[in-house]
């Protein structure tokens, strides 16, 4: 009898677990199910989309046809409430269950609000989805005044993206933006310069006290008193894991769900993998959480060789140097997609 695998999530992480489930698995029912209405598709060409850079077909990873060939199932566009695993069902939001055997959890992340954040939070867009892009996409063009909040490295690369487009843009630079990675007192100062020799306006070492509309258009007062209207305002303080749906389900959730160096979570036949897991690394003693492409790649195809019987410890990709405006910034989550193995 052929197992029934359930992926929750459709990015690098869901989608390289899937094929390899098919690979070592010829005839087992793989199901991958997203809450977005979009195949898999390429997140981090979404600023360049945004410029008018990237055409709208290569923002696309893979097309139905190659699940259908493959015969994985995709089911686009629903959202997953609950898990109940003592009866081994995925809850939809719709009220429909989804039975499995195994299941792989690869939610993904999605933007970080801080708390100083949340009353203003109508104002604030965020570059997280298809279908958020989609949504303010013209607005962009329209734009010529941008206020961004927080500068993590998204937030760079739109900000760059913005003055190539001729776009003025003030940046209230958040140290802690690029949580859960910290930055060190020289490193902002670096950046701070850096984004200022090249058009950037920066308010370093300040925060948001109010945002409120005037004549149809936001308008930012800081704690020091800056005030300044903006045709659009962004908010980039990093990502957190999509874990509300496991809550209460029995899972081990810190921040992401907690999985040991084997991608197992604390249920049997469940493991998670991406940015949604917080992974055991045994030479810290502590739980990790790692972001970016080439990381959810390796990561969600050891969960499905360790979800078939394997013993395989994850590993990190490796390490990485993101260059903002010659600055250079250490990390293992951001690559250049175009040159990625998918």
């Amino acid at each position: 009898m052929s197992s029934h695998y359930v992926i929750l999530g459709n990015g690098p992480a869901g989608n390289r677990a899937a094929l390899t489930l098919r690979e070592h698995d010829p005839e087992g029912d793989i199901t991958i199910i997203s809450d977005e209405n979009i195949e898999f598709y390429y997140k981090p060409r979404l600023t360049g989309y945004l410029a008018g850079k990237v055409a709208q077909e290569r923002l696309k990873v893979r097309d139905f046809k190659f699940y259908e060939d493959k015969g994985i199932r995709l089911r686009l566009g629903q959202k997953v409430s609950a898990l109940d695993l003592d009866q081994n069902q995925v809850l939809l939001d719709h009220c429909e269950t989804v039975g499995f055997d195994r299941l792989i959890i690869a939610a993904g992340s999605t933007e970080r609000l801080l708390p100083s954040l949340a009353p203003f939070k109508e104002h604030l867009k965020f570059i997280t989805s298809y279908k958020a892009v989609m949504a303010f996409k013209d607005q962009i063009q329209q734009a010529n005044e941008f206020f961004l909040l927080g500068g993590d490295l998204v937030g760079f690369r739109f900000s760059s993206m913005l003055r190539s487009m001729g776009k003025r843009v003030t940046m209230l630079l958040f140290p802690d933006a690029f949580w859960p990675f910290n930055l060190t007192d020289e490193m902002l100062k670096n950046i701070e310069a850096s984004l200022s020799n090249t058009g950037t306006k920066v308010i370093p070492r300040d925060a948001l006290a109010h945002v409120e509309t005037r004549d149809g258009k936001p308008w930012i007062t800081t704690r020091a008193g800056i005030e300044q209207a903006a045709d659009l305002v962004f908010s980039f303080n990093g990502l957190i894991p999509r874990v509300d749906f496991a809550k209460g389900s029995g899972l081990d959730i810190d921040r992401g769900i907690l999985v040991n160096e084997f991608l197992q979570t604390n249920v049997e036949h469940v493991y998670a993998c991406g940015s949604c897991a917080q992974i055991y690394h045994p030479g810290i003693k502590a739980y990790i959480t790692s972001m970016g492409w080439p990381n959810a790649d390796i990561q969600g195809k050891t969960a499905a060789l360790n979800l078939l019987g394997e013993s395989r410890r994850v590993e990190s990709a490796p390490r990485k140097y993101f260059d903002l405006e010659g600055v250079q910034i250490k990390t293992a989550w951001w690559d250049d997609i175009d040159s990625f193995d998918i």
